[in-house]
């Protein structure tokens, strides 16, 4: 019966012996069959939703981000109209200027 697992390779060992001589010639590192977590298990679907939770996240991050950078682009522009001298400034003044008259 199989009691040991490489985790890097297919290898399957009988005894911890043939295990250790594997993980000295190869470098790899086992472990025993009973601590391996069950292929297609519950840590899969954790990993699988968790995947999900992440991607859902990050897709809203990049959605925020991208919306507020086109809110400040729409700021910086109208900043940039209201400095100007054709802009609200001007404008202003000569409103000022009509409502001083009457």
């Amino acid at each position: 019966m199989i009691e040991y697992v490489c985790t890097a390779c297919p290898f399957q060992a009988d005894s911890l012996e043939e295990l250790q001589r594997h993980s000295l010639e190869t470098g790899h590192v086992g472990i025993c069959k009973s601590e391996a977590p069950p292929a297609g298990g519950k840590l899969t679907k954790r990993l699988v939703v968790a995947q999900g939770v992440t991607l859902t996240a990050l897709g809203a991050s990049v959605w925020a981000c991208t919306y507020l950078y086109a809110k400040w682009q729409g700021a910086e522009a109208e900043n940039a109209y209201l400095k100007s001298p054709s802009g609200a400034g001007r404008n202003l003044k000569s409103h000022d200027k009509s409502r001083d008259k009457e």
